[in-house]
């Protein structure tokens, strides 16, 4: 108990935003907790994922029955979030999963679901990381929502060019093939998770790959939502 007090005196938690010390088992300070809502993603439109001043149903039609995110790509909101994925601030995924729960509870408060399941992470990007970002928030957001998580429902193959730095016509290519099911799923609706949609194109083929399993229908979530110009 001594050497977790001395531990704290000198490492004590601190807000993931602004770095000020925070209690314990807090992932934000009391502002952060405040102002990051400034970030919350509105006039989602619910058959892309876009904000509707950049909604891209026009040039596409996507196979999943609707989908949501809980943040706009900016701001405080990526802050906090690359402070989880990329700075290993794994206390952090708590307060996400809540968000998205908070988030699927009412932009889907009409609708049940039997499971949900999460797009896959690259072992190369777990390598990387060091550790599984989107099954640890997936788990969370389960038992949030009392429904059982369905590890390692999907697979994917190896990407020739990451799909961060790819264009929309990339991403649309690099993706195709790249998701597959060994196993039938037998779930009438489905909840999929990925941390950030930009085209849609990933949860897209995510989402087909769970119907061909046998899911009747697929909705997705994201925590961040962003959009690229096409080219």
């Amino acid at each position: 108990m001594r050497g977790n007090t001395l531990f704290k005196c000198l490492y004590p938690d601190k807000c993931a935003a602004c770095n000020e010390i925070i209690e314990e088992n807090k992932a934000l300070c009391d502002y952060c907790r405040v102002f990051i809502d400034a970030d919350r993603a509105k006039n989602i439109c619910v058959s892309c994922g876009a904000q509707k001043d950049a909604c891209r149903c026009k040039f596409r039609e996507y196979r999943f029955k609707g989908i949501t995110a809980v943040y706009k790509n900016e701001g405080l909101a990526k802050k906090i979030y690359y402070a989880y994925k990329l700075g290993k601030r794994e206390d952090l995924a708590r307060f996400l999963a809540q968000k998205v729960t908070q988030c699927v509870k009412s932009d889907f408060k009409d609708l049940e679901f039997d499971a949900l399941c999460y797009v896959p992470t690259s072992i190369k990007s777990r390598l990387k990381n060091g550790f599984d970002h989107n099954r640890t928030i997936a788990s969370m957001i389960a038992e949030n929502l009392a429904i059982e998580c369905l590890h390692g429902a999907l697979k994917v193959k190896p990407f020739k060019r990451p799909q961060h730095k790819s264009s929309f016509r990339q991403r649309l290519e690099n993706i195709k093939g790249k998701y597959y099911t060994k196993n039938r799923i037998d779930k009438k609706r489905v909840l999929l998770f990925d941390d950030i949609v930009t085209t849609g194109s990933t949860l897209d083929e995510a989402a087909k790959e769970l119907m061909f399993a046998g899911v009747q229908e697929v909705y997705c979530v994201s925590i961040l939502t962003t959009s690229i110009k096409r080219k």
